[in-house]
Formats: C-alpha cells, sequence, structure tokens
C-alpha cells in the first residue's frame, strides 16, 4: 500500500466520524423542534 493511499485511508475516518454525527445531531434537533411543536416530552 503507497504512503498516499493509508494516508487517505487514515484520514477519511474523521471524515465519516463527523457525517455521522451531524446526522445524529441533526434527527435530534429536529425531534425536540417536533415534540416542543405537538407539546409533548421528548423522552
Amino acid at each position: 500500500m503507497s504512503a498516499f493511499a493509508y494516508g487517505l485511508y487514515i484520514l477519511i475516518w474523521p471524515a465519516i466520524t463527523l457525517a455521522v454525527l451531524i446526522l445524529i445531531c441533526t434527527a435530534t434537533y429536529r425531534d425536540i423542534k417536533k415534540a416542543k411543536a405537538e407539546n409533548k416530552s421528548i423522552v
């Protein structure tokens, strides 16, 4: 494996992790917003 490919492999994981974190945060925010609109608890 070349050094470039290895470096790319190492650097892609933080990007994937960040994307998943953004997805989770966005979904949670939408759920909180919807619960407030319906006057319900998020739990």
